[in-house]
């Protein structure tokens, strides 16, 4: 009995894309009587992983899902071969049994070729038939190459995207964020910087939107760049400031790291200094700097992540920045910081002070400046 014309159509242009002779395929197919037309309701199983192969599937109409481990591995639709590997398997005398599940994804119309098609082939015809499976199977492994070519692009694509907010330890649990995990509230000790740009509310009330966005953009990056380069991490940019923290838990690091920042700090200052005075900016910069415990960890909620510093010591480093007196230079230093700095092999004659100066909330702080 001839096949349905929709099915032999389907099944011509198949062959006309994978088959060296798509008539001796299709001549031994008439001659056989091994394919048949069946059709599969909505999630009806095709055939389970560990069924002896009993043959393969061409697509007709509709949609099947292939799975292996309880995970997607593809979808199969219309004119796609289903099932091809198993019958490769038998052809080269290994167990033919299945890989994967395959189920229907709503109505769909197979022509099913019976895996004893095989046997009845004459030797030509076998040649012809192996190459077809092969072109199939060539044919797949070329879209999986694609496939997971774009997904290593995506993957750095998302890894690129994540390092633009965030840095070093707050990068990793950011990640565990994304993967739903919830990682505990970390005590640490650390090092908090913050930065503030002196007169820029006044100064860019009076300018277009697109200048003053262009000097914050290259503001912040001179700060961005100052603390990555000195092992620091940033953790937010807010408005014309900065807030970035190096961790001292270790005896290792309490001695090294504030070097590094107070040989950041002054850099991002020098930089910021001849950023101003390059293009005329009636601007000035205020740093402060503070050292003490604090809790890292993401304090979002569920659909949004926040992972940053909290603690008194980080708000004494913004009141550090905030302190306002004429003889204050640009860097604000706690004594905390300034003796872990003097420890860390600086100069003590580097630092002014301290001068006692009267912040929000009548707090008063004693300060070093540098």
């Amino acid at each position: 009995m001839p096949l349905p014309a929709n099915v032999e159509c389907k099944l011509d242009v198949f062959l006309q894309q994978f088959c060296p002779d798509p008539t001796a395929i299709q001549n031994a197919l008439e001659r056989t009587h091994l394919a048949t037309v069946l059709d599969a309701i909505p999630d009806e199983l095709i055939c389970r992983r560990g069924d002896r192969v009993r043959g393969c599937w061409l697509v007709i109409s509709g949609q099947v899902e292939v799975r292996a481990d309880d995970q997607m591995v593809a979808f199969r639709a219309a004119g796609e071969l289903v099932g091809e590997q198993g019958l490769v398997h038998v052809l080269s005398g290994k167990a033919g049994t299945r890989t994967a599940d395959v189920k229907a994804i709503g109505p769909v119309k197979l022509l099913c070729i019976d895996a004893s098609f095989q046997e009845r082939l004459e030797s030509h015809e076998k040649v012809i038939w192996t190459l077809t499976l092969a072109s199939v199977i060539n044919h797949k492994l070329e879209q999986a190459t694609g496939a997971r070519s774009e997904l290593r692009s995506l993957a750095s694509e998302h890894e690129r995207l994540l390092r633009r907010f965030s840095d070093g330890d707050a990068l990793g649990l950011v990640k565990m964020a994304t993967r739903g995990e919830r990682p505990s509230i970390q005590d640490r000790r650390a090092i908090i910087f913050f930065s503030d740009i002196a007169g820029f509310s006044t100064w860019s009330a009076s300018k277009s939107s697109k200048e003053v966005a262009a000097h914050l953009s290259e503001l912040a990056a001179i700060q961005i760049n100052a603390v990555r380069v000195g092992g620091g991490q940033i953790d937010k940019l807010m408005g014309d400031g900065a807030m970035a923290y190096w961790f001292i838990d270790s005896g290792d690091r309490e001695k090294c790291e504030p070097a590094a920042v107070l040989a950041c700090v002054r850099k991002v200052a020098s930089e910021c200094r001849t950023y101003f005075e390059k293009h005329g900016l009636p601007l000035g910069l205020r740093i402060g700097l503070h050292a003490g415990d604090v809790a890292f960890g993401d304090f979002g909620a569920e659909n949004r992540i926040a992972v940053t510093l909290l603690g008194a010591a980080v708000n004494i480093a913004a009141r550090y920045e905030q302190a306002k007196l004429p003889e204050l230079r640009e860097i604000r230093i706690s004594p905390t910081l300034r003796d872990l700095m003097v420890a860390s092999g600086a100069d003590p004659d580097t630092f002014r002070g301290p001068m006692k100066v009267e912040v929000k909330h009548g707090v008063e702080l004693d300060v070093y400046s540098i």
